[in-house]
């Protein structure tokens, strides 16, 4: 006579399935369970397989929050992005995941859409639930923010920027000097009506702040400020990347290049050009920032600033790994940027001096 299969009543809860019965099952030490999940490398490829295929038979699960109490940590790192609407931020936290990962490191990830309050009450909610790390962008807190990760005592490093106050530790890219080089590329071009459009509506974006800034300086330089109508201060949406340059060119009609602190502005202001019936770049050249996957696709393919993302968010999880385990972590780490010269821009129609391509490195 078949047995019928026992059916828990309903309501009352499957006893939790311990390290202690997987080993008994794969007869095996919990040492070894232990081995196999946290250090699968180590273990003999046979051995291994065994221990597993009964973990998946059991349908065991490790218990963080024992472990937590045992080692007073829950291993979880959280990241607070101005966005994830823009690829450059997404690839980095796609990043530092995985190296926290490889670490046994769970991430906990939040927007702040730029606003600084925002950003408060997500790291409030992250410290709350114990986190044992915390990955900032940007150089701009409020002091608020800064007193709460004093308190919290938790290791912090914040992104994509060389430099960042209150003694915050960072690791990212020299914003003002990648806009200048792009600047000065530009004008060895022979272009001397310029245009910016910038992403600097929100306080808190102090990356493309400083690519304003090293544009500006770059021309004041040249002899050739800025004046505030060719400055064109946008959100970081395409379709503000055309409405930006239809105002640009509304006020300068006899602009030739276009700077954009970001790849999206960048792209919006192509399309709006061609909608205009301008030829990028024999009419207008137009620069972008942060080299995302698209820019290379473009028609014309997009002249940009490419930042080291992946190796930004690896950098992240590698910094807080150390600081966590009390291992000597620097104060901030520099990564170069890259400037990739492409079809987007081009000497001006009216230019007689020849093109210097400058450092190209991608055409």
């Amino acid at each position: 006579m078949d047995k019928k299969p026992v059916i828990a009543p309903k309501g009352r809860q499957q006893p939790r399935v311990k390290i202690e019965d997987v080993a008994r099952k794969a007869n095996v030490s919990p040492a070894t369970v232990s081995r196999v999940l946290n250090h699968p490398d180590i273990v003999r490829p046979e051995l291994r397989d065994r221990v597993m295929r009964h973990i998946n038979d059991l349908a065991y699960t490790r218990d963080s929050a024992a472990r937590a109490l045992k080692s007073g940590r829950m291993r979880t790192v959280g990241v607070i992005v101005p966005t994830l609407a823009l690829g450059i931020f997404a690839e980095g936290v796609e990043a530092l995941q995985n190296r926290l990962s490889e670490s046994g490191y769970t991430l906990f990830i939040a927007n702040s859409q730029y606003d600084q309050r925002r950003e408060l009450q997500e790291l409030q909610s992250l410290i709350e639930r114990g986190i044992d790390g915390i990955v900032l962008v940007g150089a701009s807190h409020g002091r608020e923010l800064r007193s709460l990760i004093e308190q919290a005592g938790v290791p912090v490093i914040t992104t994509y920027v060389a430099k960042a106050g209150g003694g915050i530790p960072a690791i990212g890219i020299d914003n003002e000097s990648a806009t200048r080089e792009m600047t000065e590329y530009l004008l060895r071009l022979g272009h001397v009506r310029f245009g910016a459009i910038a992403n600097v509506v929100a306080a808190s974006n102090d990356r493309s702040r400083a690519r304003l800034e090293g544009i500006q300086r770059a021309l004041s330089d040249a002899g050739l400020p800025l004046k505030p109508t060719q400055i064109v201060k946008a959100d970081y949406s395409l379709a503000q990347g055309r409405s930006a340059l239809r105002q640009l060119l509304t006020d300068h009609p006899d602009t030739t290049a276009v700077i954009c602190t970001t790849d999206t502005l960048a792209i919006g202001a192509m399309a709006e050009a061609r909608k205009m019936g301008l030829a990028v770049p024999a009419t207008l050249s137009i620069t972008g920032f942060d080299d995302v996957e698209l820019a290379a696709q473009m028609d014309p393919p997009l002249t940009t600033v490419s930042v080291p993302a992946a190796e930004i968010g690896r950098g992240a999880a590698d910094y807080l790994i150390n600081a966590i385990a009390g291992s000597p972590v620097p104060r901030s780490v520099v990564l170069p940027y890259r400037l990739v010269m492409r079809s987007s821009s081009a000497p001006p129609r009216s230019s007689v001096r020849p093109a210097r391509r400058g450092r190209s490195r991608d055409h």
